[in-house]
C-alpha cells in the first residue's frame, strides 16, 4: 500500500524523497523501491529535475554574480589575431551583438570622447604591437588610409605616432589636391 502511494507521489508531485518519506511515515527503502519500480530513465530524469529545482531563485549559487564576481571572468582576453579585448562597457555603442570590444578602441574612444569608432575608420598601432594600447601608440585612420600606409611602409617595424600623423596629414592633403 505504501509503495503504491509513494509511486503516486513520485509521479504527481515534486516532493523530495525525504518529504515523501515523512508524509507517508515510511522507511527510505520504500521510496527507493518505488523509484526503482518506475525505471532508471524516470529516476534519472527526476533526479535532474529535482536538482535543477533545488538551484532556483535565492538558492542559485550564481545569483547576481557577473563580470568580476563570476568564477569564469577573465577580464582582458586575446582574440585570434593578437588584439586584446575586454567586456564592452555600457557607454560603448559599437560592435552590436558582441559582448567584447577591442581594448585599443576603448582607449582611443575614452581619450577622444567618442562612444565608438566611426564607420569606415580603424585605430592603427604605430609600433605594430597589437598589445601596446597606450594612447601615444594609437592613430585613427580610414580603412583606405590604413591599407595605403601599410603598403607604403612595408617592412618598417616601428613608426612613431608623430611620423604616422605627419604621413596621414600629407596623404590627406595630397588627396584633396587631386
Amino acid at each position: 500500500m505504501k509503495m503504491e502511494q509513494a509511486k503516486n507521489l513520485l509521479l504527481t508531485t515534486d516532493l523530495t524523497n525525504a518529504q515523501i518519506r515523512r508524509k507517508l511515515r515510511c522507511k527510505g527503502q520504500v521510496i527507493s523501491d518505488a523509484l526503482a519500480s518506475l525505471g532508471s530513465e524516470y529516476a534519472k530524469a527526476r533526479k535532474a529535475r529535482m536538482y535543477a529545482r533545488s538551484k532556483q531563485g535565492d538558492r542559485n549559487p550564481m545569483l547576481g554574480k557577473f563580470k568580476e564576481e563570476h568564477h569564469n571572468y577573465k577580464g582582458v582576453v586575446g582574440d585570434s589575431k593578437g588584439y586584446l579585448m575586454e567586456l564592452k562597457p555600457d557607454w560603448y555603442v559599437g560592435r552590436r551583438g558582441s559582448k567584447h570590444v577591442f581594448q585599443h578602441h576603448l582607449v582611443y574612444c575614452k581619450a577622444n570622447d567618442l562612444t565608438c569608432i566611426p564607420a569606415g575608420y580603424c585605430v592603427h598601432h604605430c609600433n605594430e604591437d597589437k598589445t601596446d594600447n597606450s594612447l601615444d601608440n594609437l592613430v585613427l585612420m580610414t580603412l583606405a588610409e590604413h591599407t595605403t600606409f601599410h603598403q607604403m611602409n612595408e617592412g618598417a617595424t616601428t613608426i612613431s605616432q608623430e611620423s604616422t600623423a605627419k604621413w596621414l596629414e600629407a596623404h590627406r592633403a595630397a588627396r584633396k589636391q587631386s
